[in-house]
């Protein structure tokens, strides 16, 4: 058999796969998925956002009722702006620009979490720096961005650890200037969030040192954020802006080469490298977030409800925010249980 037949049938293979999913039909956006359609703007990151990128290309939201329109944005506070404009509906943000928003007047809830991302978020040493493990930090330099999770992720890493501010030399530098200065030996090391890691790595002469999930600390994630007043009035095209995500894990369970290839895309780096980030930090089960017991519930008082307060009191030691937020009322577990159980009516 030829190569060009080979891939052919690949191919084949690939598009029968994605039919049984229900993507193949996605793809072709028939006239009849566009009628009664419901609009949507979802604002987003260029990061490990594997359910809402497969989602988007292969046309899933259209395939739910939906109508979307996708804002991307460089980084949180932008967003937090764009949220408080009523230009964004729903937002696929860090933790802790969501909590930042919070105190800028936005009136945001968390209706999902994406993705589980402690181990896709760590520390990453130049090679020849004297960092072997994490113990080894004290009196180095350490790139960070300040108001980010990997912020939180490095200072609950130095607590940890029993060294003091004061033992470390810490520079503010958002990731790309931080790729830079690794690169060119002005840090010893960074903590950072994919793809930035595999950047270091493969860029900049870096080792990974460790990841947060590795040290215990898992509030490094990003939530899907809508706007409260928005929610109310459009309670069914956020059900079915997760009902779309819902048939992006059914795709990426059997075809995680899609997702694989949508992130490079996104990314713009390797396919293998996103492979990489795929095998240390793969999509959410949205079916758990339902479920108390699991590290991320959206279930109020389970652990994450719990973290995120412990996120509020952080932050409002680093002086990132300046007052208090009400934490008890930031997560509602309704939409996907909602959206659970429309998927259970349709089987």
């Amino acid at each position: 058999m030829s190569k060009r037949m080979m891939r052919k049938g690949a191919v084949l293979l690939l598009s029968f796969a994605l039919f049984l999913t229900g993507a193949g039909a996605a793809c072709a956006s028939p006239p009849q998925a566009q009628r009664g359609a419901l609009p949507i703007t979802i604002g987003y990151q260029s990061n490990t956002d594997w359910l809402l990128l497969v989602a988007r290309d292969l046309h899933l939201f259209e395939r739910a009722g939906l109508r979307p329109s996708f804002v991307k944005f460089v980084a949180g506070p932008p967003m937090i702006a764009a949220a408080r404009e009523q230009s964004i509906d729903v937002a696929s943000i860090g933790s802790v620009p969501f909590i930042s928003g919070l105190t800028q007047g936005v009136d945001w809830v968390v209706v999902g979490i994406n993705p589980e991302n402690a181990y896709g978020e760590g520390l990453v040493a130049r090679r020849g720096s004297g960092i072997e493990t994490v113990a080894d930090l004290a009196g180095k330099r350490i790139g960070f961005f300040r108001g980010s999770t990997a912020h939180f992720g490095l200072m609950m890493t130095l607590r940890q650890l029993g060294i003091r501010r004061d033992q470390v030399e810490l520079l503010d530098m958002p990731p790309a200037e931080q790729l830079s200065a690794l690169a060119g030996n002005r840090i010893d090391a960074a903590m950072v969030w994919e793809p930035w890691m595999q950047k270091m790595v493969h860029e900049a002469n870096g080792r990974l040192i460790v990841t947060e999930g590795a040290m215990g600390i898992y509030t490094s994630v990003s939530v899907y954020a809508a706007r409260s007043a928005w929610l109310r009035e459009n309670r069914e095209a956020a059900v079915r802006f997760l009902r779309a995500l819902l048939m992006a894990s059914k795709v990426m369970q059997k075809s995680p080469e899609v997702g694989i290839k949508a992130l490079a895309r996104e990314m713009s780096i390797r396919e293998e490298w996103a492979e990489a980030i795929h095998e240390n930090s793969p999509p959410p089960d949205l079916s758990l977030w339902v479920d108390a017991r699991y590290r991320y519930s959206l279930v109020k008082d389970a652990e994450f409800h719990r973290r995120l307060g412990y996120l509020v009191t952080f932050l409002l030691e680093e002086q990132v925010i300046a007052e208090e937020v009400d934490v008890r009322n930031i997560l509602d577990v309704s939409v996907i249980t909602e959206a659970l159980k429309a998927r259970e009516t349709e089987r």
